[in-house]
Order: structure tokens, then C-alpha cells, then sequence
């Protein structure tokens, strides 16, 4: 503008206004992990791979995890870092070192004990309390409590609580005393300082714990594809092991989160508890597995009257209350239940690596098949655990295990009551049990990986999980990844037909090697053979039609429950589907809306739907003979 004080009319133009924002279409993939630093617990849509990587730091799962999917050509990346804890500082204003006035960091990390300093003048008259940003010199938190009114509070540390008039001085004024500093003199200001944490690297309990809870805060996040880091279905559960094998790992020894790798760092029996808006933990590891005899848990919160035998709010635990837990199983029913309330999504998991790359260490890795019998009703099961199998071929969840599900073959995930595997199964209208294996992809293949995680140029050594993630989120829903060719992964051992028959059999997701380059064997999910969903394609044709019918139907949602209004709905949806029809993704459908008078006056609407989705084409079998003339 020319002037600043002469009055008239001005202009000023405006550039960039033709150009269009390019907003992409493809699925959201979502990855958990953790990292040293950034925002934790909060959804992260990455905009550039190399900003998230100087966002979170490359030390834990979260980056390389990132890095993988995008590879693999994922363009709708959300991040979400799980294992960080705020930094807090308790008994402030009062003579005991807890209750009074809490601080609690908004921030997450190992350092934030440093990052903020404080004072707090303790006398009955002015009991004030100021929080400064190190980083910034900025005061972001100023109470007195005599004067409410004078309150400065940017957000970025929580106050809670009161003080009584009996606390201690910290600091002055002109003396600010780092919150890490405040822990160091803990006796002499009185108060329980804990230090904030990354969170990188934790127990496979501890990593159960955090996969829990984002589960819980995620439950109505839009994504459609879930890639949790650093999981995988065979992690070792106490439930597997002899009492032996109990003793000699020291299990029930245990008193705290052993470090990661260690012997002893496998999953417990698990029970959980809400209490007072948070979630608490107890882990039990019964001396003999087979025949287990609760006498309390080796692991347990400090919260309420918790403690070995006891929940939170003082009710005697008993060994009922615990339960058998498996990765596997927790992301396949956290898919189930956000696809039945929120959006369809699909999880992806891989499995643990052979020992070595020895032929001999692969071929024990991938083990047997069990032994089949058909019963009497003309079921396969497996009759003694003579017939157990072994390895990958015999992992009970997929290929099933004598006194799993009634020894069936196949195994299967299925949704249960409590949404824990040993708990009573769920079944549909039809009667069949609901197989949420059906919502994840167990991925068998491990590969050497190359991305610009790597900085070595030699790529590294991973499950292939979130790889075929990212790959999957390329593909249009009604194309496969079956034969398709795996950019930027090698083999790092050979497996032979024979075995790989036998894997996709048992429905792993597999690789080999082709003249075209190494592509995805199979692309199964981990349903049951006898499942409608047991293909890749037809549940991500099906998530494309629930999401095209949850559009089409949400604008009557509050609307009369009319006739005129179910002819428009019913029309709204036939045209969404219309349009799939069109493109290839189902081939034929059959749509009924209905609703009793029952459910006029309780305003409900059933949508019945009958579907027929474009099969994958897996195999062609060519039939040549020869003419003498």
C-alpha cells in the first residue's frame, strides 16, 4: 500500500488464488510406534516424510515404520506415537509429598524435565505458583491462589488441585528451579517429582499396555489401513510355556517391566481397569501354565487400594479375571469394532524372524503342518498334541493346536463377549461365529528393506508388514497384490513352492522371487478357510461399500421415518452402489430397506444388502494338446 494516512480506496491483489490444492484420494494409513521425540498420542498427518523424521527423531518404530508404508507408495500417511510419559511434579503446597498441586507436562519426552523451571512461594498469604518455558524464557503458567484472577496458563502444563498453606518454597522470583531439579531436592522441597520419558524400546507388557490404550483414544480417527511397529503374532505368551520353561525365564519372579529382549520379556496373563479416567494394568505369570493356581499378580499398579491381589477400587482379583493376550488378536478386534462403529479398516501384522538365515534355522522357522482327522461331524481337527505342528505351519491361530478352539483345524480369531480370546465367541444372525480375522493380514515375509531410513546403503532386515501396507494403499480395492511385483525389497532366504503352498494355506502372506522381480505369493486375510472374507479383495471391496452406504445414508440420520424418506434413502444408496457396479468392484447386488412399526417408533431402519463382489482371478490353468495334423 502506497500510504498509510491519506484516505481513499486501495488495492491489493491477491496471487495463487488459480491454483488448485491437490488433495489425494488414497487410503489413510495409520502407524503406531514410538519415537525420542514429538507430538505423542495425537493423530499426525505427514505432509513431507523428511519433516516427520526431524518431528519424531529416527530412534524407535514410529520413522522407519513411516518410511516402509511410503516406500511402498502410501501418500495419506497418519503418525501415532505411543510410549512417551509427561513429566510431573506433585505434593506442592501441602506437607505431604502427594495431593496438593499437581504439574503435569503437556509435552511427552525425556528432556522436558529440563525444558521448564519454576517457583513456588509457599506462604499462606500468596501460595503462588509460575512456570517458565527454558527454551523460550516465556512464562507460560502464573497462579496465586489468594487472586485467581491474576492466572496465566498458555496450555502447556496442567495445574491441578489446592494447596493447604503447609507446603515448602521452591525457588524465588529471581531463582527459578528446573522441574528436574525440583526431583534432585525431592526431600528437602517435599514432593514427588517423576521424570517424563521417550518411551522408545519397551517390554512386550509395556507394549501391550500402549497398544490398549491408543486403541482407545483412536476409536473415532478416520484411517483405513492400521500398521502398529515392532508387534508380531507369534511374540511369546506364558500361556505357551511349560512350568519349566515358567522357571527357568524367572517369571514369576518378576516385580517389575523387564528390559526389552530379555529372557523374561514375554507376555503375562493381563487384566485391566478404569479408574478414575485412567487405565491400569496387572500382569499375572502362573507358575504351571496348564493348570494355573492365582495367588497374585507380579506386576501391578500403585493407584487406589490396588495392589497384587486387589483392583483398584479394593475388589479381590481372581485368576477368571485374567486373560491370555496376543497382538495378533488385539489388532483384529480393534479393526472389528472400529469398523463396525466408525470406518472399515484393515490391520497388518508380521511375524518373528527364523534365528538365522542357515537353510536349517529357516526350515524350523517355517515347521509343519499339523495332522488332520475329520471327526464325526465331519470337522478337521487334531486329535492329541502328537499331532501339533510346528513353527509358522503350526501356530494355533492359524493353522489351529489341540485344546485351542476345540482342536480345530485353522484356529481363527474370533470375537468373544470381553474381547478377549478366551472368552465366550460371538455369533452373526446366520449363526456362524464372527471371525474377526477377517480385519487383519498376517505377513509371513521378512525382507531387506530399502528405504531412506537406511543410511548405511545396505537396506536392513524387517518383517514386510507395514511394506505391504503401504503397497496395499496403492491399489484400487477390487486388485489384488497377488503377482505384483515389491519395489525396494529383496529376499533374504528362499523358500521353496512346497512351503510357500503350504503358508498361503495356512494364510500367510508370503513372497517370492519371479523373473519380473520379487512379488506378493498370495494375498489372503487370516479368516478361516471357510470364511466369506478370506480374500484380500473382497474385504476391501466390501469396506468400499459399507464407507459408500455410511456417505450415502448419514444425511437422513435425524430425519422422519417415513416411507418417502426410505424410497430416498434407498435411491441415495443405489446410486452409490451404481457407481462401484460400474467400475468393476461388484458385479451384482440385491438392496431391501425396511422398517416395522416397532422400529418407526424407535427410530431404526434395517438395510438389507446382498452382494456380489468381483472375485480375484488367482489361478489359470492351461489345458494343451497336441494335433498330429
Amino acid at each position: 500500500m502506497a500510504y498509510t494516512n491519506l484516505p481513499a480506496v486501495y488495492t491489493e491483489k491477491i496471487d495463487g488464488g488459480l491454483r488448485i490444492l491437490t488433495t489425494s484420494s488414497a487410503p489413510k494409513v495409520l502407524v503406531l510406534g514410538t519415537s525420542s521425540k514429538g507430538f505423542a498420542e495425537t493423530p499426525y498427518l505427514v505432509g513431507r516424510t523428511q519433516e516427520a523424521a526431524v518431528d519424531f527423531g529416527t530412534t524407535g518404530s514410529l520413522i522407519r515404520g513411516m518410511y516402509e508404508v511410503s516406500t511402498a507408495g502410501a501418500e495419506n500417511i497418519i503418525l501415532f506415537r505411543i510410549g512417551a510419559t509427561a513429566c510431573t511434579i506433585e505434593g506442592l503446597g501441602v506437607a505431604a509429598t502427594t495431593g496438593g498441586i499437581k504439574i503435569e507436562t503437556d509435552t511427552k519426552d525425556d528432556s522436558v524435565g529440563t525444558d521448564y523451571a519454576m517457583y513456588f512461594d509457599a506462604t499462606a498469604s500468596a501460595e503462588r505458583l509460575v512456570v517458565r518455558n527454558e527454551n523460550t524464557g516465556i512464562t507460560v503458567f502464573d497462579r496465586s491462589w489468594a487472586n485467581t484472577a491474576a492466572t496465566i496458563d498458555l496450555g502447556e502444563v496442567y495445574v491441578s488441585g489446592e494447596p493447604d498453606g503447609n507446603g515448602t518454597d521452591i525457588g524465588s522470583a529471581s531463582s527459578f528451579v528446573t522441574f528436574a531439579n525440583v526431583g534432585v531436592g525431592a526431600v528437602s522441597y517435599a514432593v514427588t517429582y517423576t521424570a517424563g520419558t521417550d518411551g522408545t524400546g519397551p517390554s512386550r507388557m509395556k507394549l501391550y499396555e500402549l497398544l490398549f490404550k491408543a486403541y482407545k483414544d483412536l476409536e473415532n480417527t478416520d484411517f483405513d489401513l492400521v500398521v502398529p511397529v515392532d508387534i508380531y503374532l507369534d511374540d511369546l505368551n506364558v500361556v505357551d510355556l511349560t512350568s519349566a520353561q515358567v522357571t527357568s525365564r524367572a517369571l514369576t519372579s518378576l516385580s517389575d517391566y523387564p528390559t526389552e529382549g530379555d529372557t523374561d520379556d514375554v507376555l503375562g496373563k493381563f487384566y485391566a481397569e478404569e479408574y478414575g479416567g485412567e487405565w491400569y494394568f496387572w500382569w499375572w505369570f502362573p507358575a504351571d501354565p496348564a493348570s494355573p493356581v492365582f495367588s497374585g499378580a507380579q506386576i501391578y499398579p500403585s493407584a487406589g487400594s490396588a495392589d497384587a491381589t486387589h483392583t483398584c477400587d479394593g475388589t479381590v482379583l481372581t485368576a477368571s479375571d485374567f486373560h491370555e493376550v496376543n497382538f495378533a488378536y488385539q489388532l483384529a478386534d480393534f479393526c472389528y469394532v472400529n469398523s463396525e462403529n466408525n470406518v472399515e479398516c484393515h490391520g497388518f501384522i508380521g511375524v518373528l524372524p527364523p534365528t538365522t538365515a542357515a537353510l536349517s534355522d529357516v526350515n524350523d522357522w517355517i515347521g509343519k503342518l499339523p495332522t488332520y482327522v475329520t471327526d464325526s461331524n465331519g470337522n478337521q481337527t487334531i486329535s492329541s498334541s502328537a499331532y501339533n505342528g510346528t513353527g509358522l505351519l503350526g501356530n494355533k491361530f492359524m493353522a489351529g493346536k489341540y485344546g485351542f478352539r476345540s482342536s480345530v483345524a485353522g484356529g481363527g480369531f474370533i470375537l468373544t463377549d470381553d474381547h478377549y480370546l478366551d472368552g465366550t465367541e460371538e455369533t452373526d444372525r446366520g449363526g456362524s461365529v464372527i471371525d474377526i480375522g477377517a480385519y487383519i493380514s498376517v505377513v509371513g515375509a521378512w525382507g531387506n528393506i530399502y528405504n531412506s531410513y537406511d543410511t548405511t546403503g545396505f537396506g536392513y532386515t524387517a518383517t514386510v508388514a507395514p511394506t505391504y501396507a503401504g503397497f496395499v494403499s496403492t491399489l484400487p480395492s477390487k486388485s489384488a497384490p497377488t503377482n505384483k511385483v515389491l519395489e525396494a525389497v529383496g529376499l533374504p532366504w528362499r523358500i521353496n513352492n512346497t512351503k510357500q503352498d503350504q503358508l498361503a494355506g495356512v494364510k500367510y502372506v508370503m513372497l517370492r522371487e519371479r523373473p519380473k522381480g520379487v512379488v506378493v505369493a498370495d494375498a489372503p486375510t487370516a479368516a478361516k478357510s471357510d470364511s466369506d472374507y478370506r480374500r484380500l479383495t473382497t474385504v476391501l471391496i466390501v469396506k468400499d461399500v459399507v464407507d459408500a452406504i455410511r456417505a450415502a445414508a448419514d444425511p437422513f440420520i435425524g430425519e422422519p421415518n417415513t416411507g418417502a424418506q426410505r424410497a430416498a434413502l434407498q435411491t441415495a444408496i443405489e446410486s452409490a452402489l451404481g457407481k462401484l457396479q460400474k467400475g468393476g468392484y461388484i458385479t451384482r447386488y440385491d438392496l431391501n430397506i425396511t422398517a416395522t412399526p416397532a422400529q418407526i417408533v424407535e427410530g431404526d431402519a434395517t438395510i438389507e444388502l446382498t452382494l456380489v463382489p468381483a472375485y480375484e482371478l488367482r489361478q489359470i490353468t492351461l489345458v494343451l494338446s497336441l494335433a498330429a495334423i
